[in-house]
């Protein structure tokens, strides 16, 4: 018969002892735990109100974008209908083409402006929407 070397016997502890030194270990590693909670409960916060006003800027630059725009199709729409009605009263074609050149040059240089303050609105929006993150991210360890 071949001896088989014999594991050494483990030593039985009252569960009671078990249970006594886990409750210590946690309450002595939950100590530096709940300050680490409270660092990021207020992290996240401050964060989230980032996010919050950062939505809000972003929010207001769209509505403002979308109320250039909408005031831009109106003017569109009245300078256009304003020549065509003086198209339809002309009655000679140096008056058509006179016409016509008024309505290119007024539509060209109102583009130019309209494409200049879309442009200042798409700035500022993307500006007003950065400044909280960018603002959350500098506090940032």
């Amino acid at each position: 018969m071949s001896s088989k070397p014999k594991k050494p016997a483990a030593k039985m502890m009252p569960p009671q002892a078990n249970a006594a030194e886990a409750k210590r270990a946690a309450t002595t590693a939950a100590a530096p735990a709940r300050g680490y909670y409270d660092e990021f409960a207020a992290l996240s916060r401050e964060n989230f109100d980032a996010v919050l006003k950062a939505n809000a800027a972003w929010a207001d630059g769209v509505e403002a974008i979308a109320s250039e725009a909408v005031g831009c199709a109106r003017e569109t729409l009245a300078v256009t209908g304003a020549a065509t009605m003086e198209l339809l009263a002309a009655r000679t074609l140096d008056r058509v083409i006179e016409i016509q050149t008024g309505l290119a040059k007024t539509a060209l240089e109102a583009l130019v402006e309209r494409t200049t303050r879309l442009s200042e609105l798409g700035v500022a929006l993307a500006n007003d929407t950065w400044a909280p993150l960018s603002m959350a991210a500098s506090k940032q360890p």
